[in-house]
Order: structure tokens, then C-alpha cells, then sequence
């Protein structure tokens, strides 16, 4: 019987998402586990009380012993940036399979929570939902589906969580959106729709799917959440609103046609392959941008989990807030 004596393991947890889970379950009070790649990087972790075990996604060794009697497993760990790397879809699809199996090696399986990606359903309307057949149109999106599939293959009790655009607190990626909008600009590839999610409301929804999600099931949908905002916004929309929070005007909106939108994405792979790191704007991130609405319902997890969030405009200047203090704005 589980209990919630018994510690949650996070993987992923020294990165932007999975800081904020650990912090949302410390502060559950649930003894907290780790599977890190380095104890020194995880140190801070080690400090508050997060137990380490080192080891990767290819380590059996190291999954079982992290899954080993705990209550439920986080899989945040994920490669996002550099879809032309030989191991992009062993981390991202191979990963979540060699998890599950752990899972499923231990006497009584762990409730597996698979934090996904709206990209592995696809673009869509503001009304899809979770019984709408996923669609990728990306490298990104497929191997999140894959993943999704080779954890659902191993028979764990498993809940799949798929958050669109994620900002808040310590993200160096919508870091540069924020400074570019600070800056009086902010380039818009295209006036799609694009759905958001503030990492502190993501995390508690993670934890309420650990504890009380629907498990996955042959049924479509069954086992699956999405968590975002009501509203979806363009990015020039977004930025309008981030200005405010910056306490500046309104930025100056630069569309770019999706030509053009390509040609950078060349030029970043480009640069990213020579240089062999990850790249915020790529041929697969493109793909993405072409792909029109990226939207979704959050309804399901409103009606069975209690899925709430704070205004957007709030977390925005809480972010911002954030950004100042550690001088990163």
C-alpha cells in the first residue's frame, strides 16, 4: 500500500521544472529522491534534504535503485534543443521506456507520472482535449509520443501530463523573450495561438496526478492531461503583456513571414551541428511554428484534479520580480 511516508522520486530535478516540483513536494512534506547525473551539480539538492543516487537513463542499475520503494516517479529528464544529436530519441523515447521497466521491476510498481509535451499531440484548437488523436509534427513532438508509448508498453501505473509553454521563476529559456521585450522589441514568427502554463501551477498539478490522476488505458485520453491557461496568446500578445509587467510600453512587434522563419531556423541548426549545442531556434522548432494553433483544454484537470492557477499577469510580474533579483534582467 502506498503511502506518503515513502519519497517521491524526481528525475530531471536540477532543471527549471524540476526544481520547482522538489520544491512543491518538500513543501507537501514528502520525502524527496533524485536520480542526477552529477552529485556535485546536485549538491544544492543534497542540502535540503533530497536524497542522490547518481546515474542516467541508460544506468538500469542506478533506475532500479532509484525506483526502489517509493511512492511515485516524476520523469522530467529530457534533451529539447539539439534534435539532430544521435541520442535526442534514446533520452527522450528509449528513456522513458528504461524507466517504466524499472518501475515495473519493483515488487509493487510505483505510479509513474510521464511529463510529456504539448508537441507530441501536435498543434490544434483552443477546445482540443485529451481524446483527440496525437499528431506530431515535429522530431521533438514524435519522440515525446514514442516515450509516451515505450512507458505505456511496460504496464506501470501511469499518468501522462503534456504542458504547453512553460514560463516562471529560473527559466533561461523565455529569459531571452523577456529580455528582448525589456529591449522595446519582440519577434513574432507568425500570430498563432500558443498556450501557457506557469511552472508553479504545473508543479501542483504534477503532484495531484501522482497522488489522485487517472492511470493510462486503452480508451483515448485515458490517463492524459493538459495543463495551461484559458487564454492563448501570439507571441507579440504575450510580449504586451510581459511589458507591463516590466513596468515598460508596449513593445515594438517585428513579424517575421515564415520564409524568413526558416531560413534562421537554417542558420541555427547550422551553427548548432558545427558547434554541437543546443539552439533556441532549429529546422524542428520551425516546424513547429509552422504548424499553426498550439492550444489545448485544461478542462479535464480542472473537473478531476482541482487544476488552479494564479493570473497571468501576476505571474508575470512574479517572474520579472524573480529575473531583477537574481540579476538576470
Amino acid at each position: 500500500m502506498r503511502t506518503a511516508s515513502k519519497p517521491a522520486l524526481v528525475t530531471g530535478a536540477t532543471g527549471f521544472i524540476g526544481g520547482h516540483l522538489v520544491d512543491g513536494l518538500l513543501a507537501a512534506g514528502r520525502p524527496v529522491r533524485a536520480l542526477v547525473r552529477s552529485r556535485a551539480r546536485a549538491r544544492p539538492l543534497a542540502e535540503r534534504g533530497v536524497e542522490l543516487v547518481e546515474g542516467d537513463l541508460a544506468d538500469v542499475g542506478a533506475l532500479r535503485e532509484a525506483c526502489a520503494e517509493v511512492g511515485e516517479v516524476y520523469h522530467l529528464a529530457a534533451m529539447l534543443r539539439a534534435p539532430w544529436r544521435a541520442d535526442f530519441e534514446e533520452v527522450n523515447a528509449l528513456g522513458c521506456g528504461n524507466v517504466a521497466a524499472a518501475c515495473a521491476a519493483q515488487p509493487e510498481p510505483p505510479v509513474l507520472v510521464l511529463v510529456s509535451s504539448l508537441a507530441a499531440a501536435g498543434p490544434g484548437p483552443r477546445e482540443r482535449d485529451e481524446r483527440r488523436p496525437a499528431r506530431p509534427v515535429s522530431r521533438y513532438g514524435a519522440a515525446k509520443l514514442a516515450g509516451e508509448r515505450a512507458a505505456a508498453a511496460e504496464g506501470v501505473p501511469l499518468t501522462v501530463v503534456r504542458p504547453p509553454m512553460v514560463l516562471g521563476p529560473g527559466d533561461r529559456s523565455s529569459l531571452r523573450l523577456f529580455r528582448m521585450v525589456a529591449r522595446g522589441d519582440v519577434v513574432a514568427p507568425g500570430r498563432a495561438p500558443l498556450a501557457l502554463v506557469d511552472v508553479r501551477d504545473l508543479s501542483a498539478l504534477l503532484i495531484a496526478a501522482g497522488e489522485r490522476g487517472e492511470r493510462l488505458e486503452g480508451s483515448e485520453g485515458k490517463g492524459v492531461y493538459y495543463a495551461a491557461y484559458p487564454e492563448a496568446f501570439s507571441l507579440a500578445e504575450l510580449g504586451r503583456r510581459i511589458a507591463v509587467a516590466l513596468g515598460r510600453r508596449p513593445p515594438r512587434a517585428w513579424r517575421i513571414p515564415l520564409p524568413l522563419t526558416w531560413l534562421a531556423a537554417g542558420g541555427g541548426e547550422l551553427y548548432g551541428r558545427l558547434r554541437d549545442r543546443p539552439t533556441l531556434l532549429n529546422l524542428d522548432k520551425a516546424r513547429e511554428l509552422a504548424g499553426g494553433a498550439w492550444c489545448c483544454s485544461a478542462e479535464k484537470a480542472r473537473e478531476q484534479l482541482g487544476f488552479r492557477h494564479a493570473p497571468l499577469d501576476q505571474r508575470l510580474r512574479e517572474t520579472v520580480d524573480w529575473y531583477r533579483a537574481e540579476g538576470w534582467l
